[in-house]
């Protein structure tokens, strides 16, 4: 069913269209957002919406409308958030929309507010990893949220909406260090009922709204990085929130455009939401945060999928958002999911018989699962060079659960598992961290000396073994058929392995108990 999610904020207002399956999958079809502002003139001083605001409001819906029409969309899930929640003409705003448009608009708290976001990004929230605080920081209120995948703990809506604190704190331009005291003061004033109730450093934080990823966008171009190929899963440290913030005191508003990254829409305001954000990461005990790309809207899709479950008979997997984003790519992509799952098992025996040598983690673990699970999906575009078009898939592919750099190295594992190694010319492998380099060569290593055990796709290696010594590693790849494939790609595979390591690596193919031949490799 073709479902259509639409959000009336305070700054913007955006639509989603997506199609929903059986199983609840939510495949999108559309994106659009107008910068309406809704709440510019005289929102907060008078409590009413102003006219030409509600004329612009009225103006791209009616647009949305009209996309929806042409899309062939079902049904329509609209909500209204602080602008209209807080105008005493709001409902005036929600009459003139349905009789330009014939779409309902709910306008709701910000406790719902906040539930929908959680509902919206918890799919990327990973049970095993404990609870989650998410901020969405939108041009009338601030939604602060504990959570967890499953449960809403705690959820707070606050007036620090960037366009509200701009209007309430008129900042000079440029801002100066005591503008943004004052503003960071007030802050700090609406948060004092939500430290209450939750406690500073709790939780892995996430940011859901778009000044929040348009900061982290520009923080790591600031950093010499290069442009990432979304605005998910990008890890924003509070130090760079701090040198933004630094920056902005430098530059005139007229000069913003300047700065690498700069969202020309958000110019105005854009400095009042890095103070705000600044102070929130600091109160809250935040050193770093997660970018989503998913927020409210696609908590108004989930939503209207839990209000029609009966309809739909969905099923609920149990696999953590991560492998159910691997899943989804395999589904469409893999061709031979019998030898991708075989390459799985190998490179994980691998991964653990090693674990003493190679030090890598219980994350990197995972990762070496789900680039194995991947590794052959090229070959959905071309045999040739399959492992390139692989890393596009995966880099151009939103898959919940997975920050940028650790969709990074996904990507880079399915890069290099034919055998090649990371070049100095290879700009994707340079910008990974000096320690992500490391996981990318270690854990490639495996993946091709797995891959090279099942070369003819007949799963002849039933397991493997793995013995260190002083001497090195030596592997026993134990057989029930015929391995002539594997005995010659495994002497191979097993020199990248062995430069990994820096140690030589030896492989033995056995069959029935009787060597089938054995190398070492320098």
């Amino acid at each position: 069913m073709r479902v259509a999610a639409i959000d009336i904020g305070t700054n913007s207002v955006h639509l989603v269209v997506a199609d929903v399956a059986k199983d609840g999958r939510v495949t999108l079809v559309h994106r659009a957002r107008d910068q309406a502002e809704l709440g510019r003139g005289g929102t907060l001083g008078e409590n009413r919406l102003a006219r030409d605001a509600m004329d612009r409001g009225v103006q791209a819906l009616t647009g949305f409308r009209q996309s929806c029409d042409v899309l062939g969309v079902e049904s329509i899930w609209c909500a209204a958030t602080s602008a209209v929640r807080e105008a005493q003409n709001g409902s005036e705003f929600c009459k003139r929309v349905q009789e330009a448009t014939g779409i309902h608009v709910r306008v709701i708290t910000g406790h719902e507010e906040a539930r929908l976001v959680w509902l919206g990004l918890r799919q990327h929230l990973d049970p095993t990893r404990g609870p989650a605080l998410v901020l969405d920081i939108g041009g009338g209120s601030v939604e602060v949220i504990l959570c967890d995948a499953t449960r809403l703990f705690s959820a707070h809506s606050v007036p620090l909406g960037h366009i509200r604190l701009s209007e309430a704190v008129p900042q000079p331009d440029p801002p100066t260090v005591e503008s943004q005291q004052a503003l960071r003061k007030m802050v700090r004033k609406e948060l004092e009922g939500v430290l209450r109730d939750i406690r500073p450093g709790v939780g892995t934080m996430w940011g859901t709204s778009g000044s929040i990823r348009a900061l982290a966008r520009m923080a790591l171009l600031a950093d010499g990085k290069p442009a990432p190929q979304s605005d998910h899963g990008l890890v924003l440290p509070r130090t760079a929130v701090k040198a933004l913030l630094q920056k902005f005191t430098t530059l005139k508003s007229t000069r913003l455009g300047e700065l690498p990254g700069m969202d020309s829409r958000r110019r105005a305001t854009l400095p009042v939401a890095c103070a705000v954000l600044y102070q929130l990461m600091k109160s809250l005990g935040a050193d770093h945060l997660i970018t989503s790309e998913e927020g409210l809207r696609e908590g108004l899709l989930q939503d209207w999928i839990e209000r029609h479950r009966p309809e739909l008979l969905l099923d609920q997997p149990e696999l953590t958002p991560r492998m159910r984003s691997v899943e989804h790519l395999r589904q469409r992509y893999d061709g031979d999911r019998t030898h991708s799952n075989h390459v799985r098992d190998l490179a994980l025996s691998l991964f653990d018989g090693l674990i003493g040598l190679h030090g890598l983690d219980r994350e990197s673990r995972d990762l070496l699962e789900q680039g194995a699970l991947l590794h052959d999906i090229g070959h959905h575009v071309d045999a040739h060079d399959h492992e390139k078009h692989g890393q596009y898939l995966v880099l151009h592919t939103r898959m919940a659960g997975f920050t940028a750099p650790d969709l990074a190295v996904l990507a880079d594992i399915v890069r290099y598992h034919r055998g090649g190694r990371p070049k100095a010319s290879h700009r994707h492998f340079q910008s990974l961290s000096r320690t992500d380099q490391r996981r990318v060569e270690v854990l490639s290593a495996l993946l091709q000396l797995a891959d090279a055990l099942d070369r003819s796709h007949q799963q002849p290696v039933v397991a493997v073994d793995v013995t260190t010594s002083a001497e090195g590693v030596h592997v026993v790849a134990r057989c029930d058929d015929e391995a002539f494939l594997e005995r010659w790609a495994a002497q191979r595979r097993a020199r990248g392995l062995a430069a990994a390591l820096s140690r030589p690596v030896s492989v033995e193919l056995v069959r029935d108990g009787r060597p089938a031949g054995a190398r070492e490799v320098e």
